[in-house]
């Protein structure tokens, strides 16, 4: 009968063998990727990959200060409180 401390030895080389068989399947897979790639031209664009990277949203500049703090609002998104019930226009920066 196989004991227990057997059968984590034979899992643990199982481990490294399936680890190796995935490593060298990765490998040719790249090399058959690779050749593909070269032989039909193929662009970044054309495998649905962004060749430039994307912007960050810009969040604007401040439309609105207020003079007792120095805080600032760009005027996008839900206003501060601060601004609350107050004529916005005396806030413009």
């Amino acid at each position: 009968m196989t004991s227990y401390r057997e059968f984590q030895a034979e899992l643990e080389r199982l481990h490294q063998d399936a680890e190796r068989a995935r490593r060298s399947e990765q490998r040719a897979a790249l090399e058959t990727i690779r050749a593909l790639i070269v032989e039909y031209e193929l662009l970044p664009s054309d495998l649905g990959f962004d060749e430039s990277p994307k912007q960050k949203a810009s969040i604007g500049a401040p439309k609105f200060r207020d003079p007792l703090t120095g805080a600032t609002w760009s005027g996008r998104g839900r206003p501060p409180r601060w601004l609350e019930g107050k004529d916005r226009a005396q806030f413009v920066t």
